[in-house]
């Protein structure tokens, strides 16, 4: 463990002890939108000759609910002695590792306002990566779930009332009609408990997905599956690249700054390969030929770019290109998914439609033929 980690590891485990009265302060209540404006606004006043606990007094006044509670408690905590970092760890659901280390290096170094404000635009352009995936998701999952409801409202409302006609033709029912009417009887004999468990089976789903012990699956699919591979890889990069940069902007050794990034990043994969990269970097070996090793996850343009931000001394500045990059990178996947999905979800719409207009037409067309040739 680094002195870095060892110090800040102290000040948590004081401000801990130190603050009572933070138990009775639920966590959480901050959004990313209302901590990025929290640390450009200490920023701007830290900047403007405020002290700490001024910026943080006047902090509040633009709070309210949970967030003001967490502020008021930092806010006390720093009155009792405490760094600002240490006050703001103690709250680990609110304020991530790189929000902390980022302040404590920034109190370390001298320079917490301009920390503050690299870890403002962090979040900013987080946030702005979350939406636009978010955005690309919103579209065909909305299609699916009008697609569910309308299916569910056919099956349980209509035809019921339409296939007892059917059965009671004396003419040889085609089979697409034969099977629309078992499919009936079945939800009428068993709709209720059929519709619970469709609704059961996809919160099931949903909660495993979430789930620790899902991630090599999920974040494996999320990699690999043909429509969503490119946003999650390229993504990937983006916070990886993006993350790193602000650390080392902060004034983080590339070592602190990999191991806080490697926690950051959310992949189950990125992490390990992060992680063995994080064990490797104290041998000497430059970051860009530790990431090559991984090529699977870290392209030759990601390792050619920190290859050439290490020979200059700029590694931050090519950082913040590439995530810049991938980020935009996303933004394109994400109307090229919209786009490519559109026309599959019309044809699997278009096919359940015409087998029920094929499955009703076809009796009915049989009948009026049969009619016809007896006249």
């Amino acid at each position: 463990m680094s002195n870095f980690d060892g110090t800040l590891m102290d000040t948590k485990k004081s401000a801990v002890k130190k603050s009572r009265w933070r138990s009775d302060i639920s966590f959480g209540g901050f959004n990313q939108t209302q901590r990025a404006l929290f640390a450009r606004n200490l920023s701007v006043m830290i900047k403007s000759g405020l002290t700490v606990l001024e910026a943080l007094d006047i902090s509040t006044d633009s709070l309210s609910g949970k967030p003001k509670k967490i502020v008021q408690s930092v806010k006390a905590s720093v009155e009792a002695g405490q760094p600002l970092s240490a006050s703001l760890a103690a709250y680990p659901n609110v304020f991530s590792q790189l929000f902390v280390n980022a302040v404590y290096a920034g109190e370390t170094s001298g320079s917490l306002e301009v920390n503050l404000e690299h870890v403002a635009e962090q979040m900013r352009k987080e946030k702005e990566l979350v939406d636009k995936i978010k955005g690309a998701m919103l579209y065909p999952i909305v299609i699916l779930i009008a697609t569910f409801a309308l299916g569910m409202g056919i099956s349980f409302f209509i035809l019921p009332k339409i296939t007892p006609l059917f059965q009671g033709l004396n003419i040889k029912l085609p089979i697409t009609t034969r099977a629309l009417i078992s499919f009936a009887n079945l939800v009428q004999a068993h709709g209720t408990l059929l519709f619970a468990s469709i609704i059961a089976c996809i919160l099931i789903l949903v909660w495993v997905s979430r789930q620790p012990f899902s991630r090599p699956v999920t974040h494996w699919f999320l990699l690999h599956f043909p429509i969503v591979k490119s946003i999650s890889r390229n993504s990937n990069i983006a916070r990886f690249c993006r993350t790193l940069s602000t650390l080392l902007k902060s004034g983080l050794t590339i070592i602190e700054a990999v191991n806080i990034t490697r926690d950051a990043i959310g992949n189950y994969y990125y992490t390990h390969a992060l992680d063995d990269v994080a064990g490797r970097l104290s041998s000497g070996i430059p970051l860009s030929r530790l990431l090559a090793s991984h090529e699977t996850y870290f392209p030759k343009l990601v390792t050619r770019m920190i290859a050439v931000g290490e020979e200059s001394g700029q590694l931050e500045d090519s950082l913040s290109y590439l995530a810049g990059f991938f980020e935009e990178e996303v933004d394109n996947d994400a109307k090229t998914l919209s786009t490519g999905i559109e026309p599959i979800l019309l044809i699997i719409i278009g096919i359940i439609v015409g087998f029920l207009a094929l499955s009703i037409i076809t009796p009915i067309y049989n009948i009026t033929g049969n009619i016809g040739r007896q006249s």
